[in-house]
């Protein structure tokens, strides 16, 4: 399965691809402690509609194998309700991991503090579409990570928290900015009919660069402080490209 980036992304193509190898010979060296100085922050949906389980156990595994604290938190302080089917290997990865725990028990965004994160990510699911649109504190405190100049790494349906951050003077964040999501042609009659619009369209609206892939697709896109992907097959390797940011 290939990656499909723009050309100005070419040289974030080749460093993933380095980071495969690397991870697939067991030699990626650890992290040095001023790489792991502070933690990531990751946010699901609390929403009925649940979030995809899939897109937070794979990210969360390659952080966590590189060193890095993790943080959970959901929407509404309390457990969300997942969605999508582990493979057999990550379904014992989790039961022995602390996002075993951290899923029962997610912490509430209003206890956060954003000089605590170098990066925040956003995991997808039809919830996202409900709950973080335009959720205050999430906007307020991933704002605050992005000013402080850390990373904004969302999936599929989680890009819509993206959209409508916002710097000091107004002006949206994803303005001009290459992101991606869940695409048109990956969205169904549920979602056409339930939600309040579609991301592809909404990106592009408020005036980001949306870069769609074909159907089912492993896209990721990395434009400055976002790392973006496409859908749930994209999640592991935008978990990639948002550890590279981190080492960079």
């Amino acid at each position: 399965m290939m990656y499909r980036f723009h050309r100005a992304h070419f040289q974030v193509l080749v460093k993933m691809l380095v980071l495969f190898a690397l991870i697939m010979t067991s030699s990626m060296p650890a992290l040095s402690a001023d790489a792991r100085k502070g933690k990531i922050l990751f946010v699901i949906s609390g929403d009925k509609h649940g979030f995809w389980l899939p897109e937070v156990v794979g990210p969360y595994r390659v952080l966590y194998d590189a060193g890095f604290e993790v943080d959970l938190v959901s929407s509404t302080g309390k457990p969300g309700y997942p969605r999508g089917r582990l493979a057999e290997a990550q379904r014992r990865w989790l039961d022995n991991s602390p996002l075993k725990q951290q899923l029962s028990e997610p912490n509430d965004i209003e206890t956060r503090d954003s000089r605590d994160y170098l990066a925040v990510y956003y995991a997808g699911g039809a919830g996202p579409m409900f709950d973080l649109t335009a959720h205050p504190s999430a906007k307020k405190l991933t704002e605050a990570i992005y000013k402080a100049g850390g990373i904004i790494a969302a999936d599929c349906h989680g890009t819509v928290a993206l959209l409508n951050l916002q710097d000091e003077s107004g002006h949206r964040l994803i303005l001009n900015k290459r992101i991606t999501g869940k695409a048109n042609s990956e969205e169904g009659w549920f979602a056409r009919t339930h939600y309040p619009f579609l991301i592809e369209d909404e990106a592009t609206r408020l005036g980001a660069i949306f870069v769609a892939a074909k159907k089912g697709q492993v896209n990721v896109v990395v434009d400055g402080q976002f790392v973006t992907g496409q859908n749930p097959v994209s999640a592991i390797p935008m978990a990639e490209a948002l550890l590279l940011a981190l080492q960079h």
